[in-house]
């Protein structure tokens, strides 16, 4: 008979080599896993915010930092017969000429779901009213455009200004904000992809994230899987203090930004700021102190007045009224 022989045992060299690819063959595996179900995708979008109002007239932007934006050329029939035209450049308007007639003097509204006009048909926004009122006097010497978008905040507005500067040459940016904070996304759509474009969504939507010395762990599954479920626990924990959170923190840097953007480009064009009369607007004042012009409707309301002028998506007749009040004040503006 043979002598049985006990093999020798691994060197610590080797000890060490063996547990390397068996931990890689599990992690291979947890990321296959993720890939194959797409759990970290899910559990992202759990966190997002996004904006789900006439979807059908939208599309997710080529643009990073818009995420989304009106569709070129799209006309939808919305419950109760509610038209929504977007024209050929993506604004909520009649066709326009990108260059600007002689002798016209054009006002840009930028905002969002408010000077969109969530709740009216076309020609009944503020926007569309204001155009109309100021050329009542001189027909085709002024044009409002509407760029209101729903849900958009200051960056997004931001965004929408340096282009509308470059392409457009408007004589007036009228700024609307009532929303702070993170960027919104087009309900539906795809949103990993600006993600992957712009890591620093990252830390723009979660309470809880790697440092950022650390960022190359968002390219593994497994580690982002375990960041958006530890986000997704303090959700529950805190629903719905999370978005607002988010909003608060971000607010003060969305308003910084705004102002770098005035302070480089208030020699090129015009700007103001249109404070609605919508209770509770948080960025109230904020841009007091920078020499704009704030053109601020809550303090041309009558005490008593009818609820329907503090809604943030009023009827027609207010934006009627809001067009009014921002024509009347335009010759403080210089137009």
């Amino acid at each position: 008979m043979s002598e049985e022989t006990t093999p020798p045992p691994l060197s610590g060299r080797h000890l060490a080599v063996l547990i390397f690819f068996e931990c890689a063959a599990v992690l291979a595996l947890a990321e296959g896993f993720l890939a194959w179900t797409g759990v970290d995708t899910r559990l992202l979008g759990s966190l997002l915010y996004f904006q789900g109002a006439d979807v059908e007239a939208h599309r997710v932007s080529n643009s990073v930092s818009l995420h989304y934006e009106l569709a070129p050329g799209t006309h939808v029939v919305f419950a109760g017969g509610r038209g929504v035209t977007v024209n050929q450049l993506g604004f909520r308007d009649p066709p326009r000429s990108a260059a600007k007639p002689a002798g016209v003097k054009r006002v840009i509204c930028l905002g969002s779901s408010n000077t969109y006009g969530a709740l009216v048909g076309d020609g009944l926004t503020w926007p569309a009213q204001l155009e109309k009122l100021l050329n009542s006097k001189g027909p085709g010497k002024f044009e409002a455009w509407d760029a209101g978008v729903s849900a958009y905040v200051i960056p997004q507005n931001l965004e929408q200004a340096r282009r509308f500067l470059k392409d457009y040459s408007p004589d007036l940016l009228l700024f609307q904000f009532n929303n702070r904070g993170r960027r919104t996304f087009l309900l539906g759509q795809p949103f990993m992809g600006f993600f992957d474009k712009d890591p620093e969504l990252y830390y723009e939507n979660l309470r809880y994230c790697w440092p950022r010395p650390l960022a190359l762990l968002r390219h593994w599954r497994l580690a982002r899987t375990l960041v958006f479920y530890a986000n997704s626990r303090s959700l529950k924990k805190k629903d719905p203090a999370y978005d607002w959170n988010k909003c608060d923190e971000l607010a003060p840097a969305d308003i910084a930004a705004f102002r770098k953007f005035y302070e480089e480009n208030k020699g090129r064009v015009k700007m103001a700021i249109l404070e609605t009369p919508v209770p509770g607007n948080k960025l109230l004042g904020a841009f007091d102190g920078l020499g704009l012009p704030v053109i601020r409707l809550a303090a041309k309301l009558p005490p008593k007045h009818d609820p329907e002028f503090d809604k943030i998506h009023p009827a027609a007749y207010v934006y009627a009224w809001y067009a009014k009040e921002i024509a009347a004040e335009l010759p403080r503006l210089g137009l």
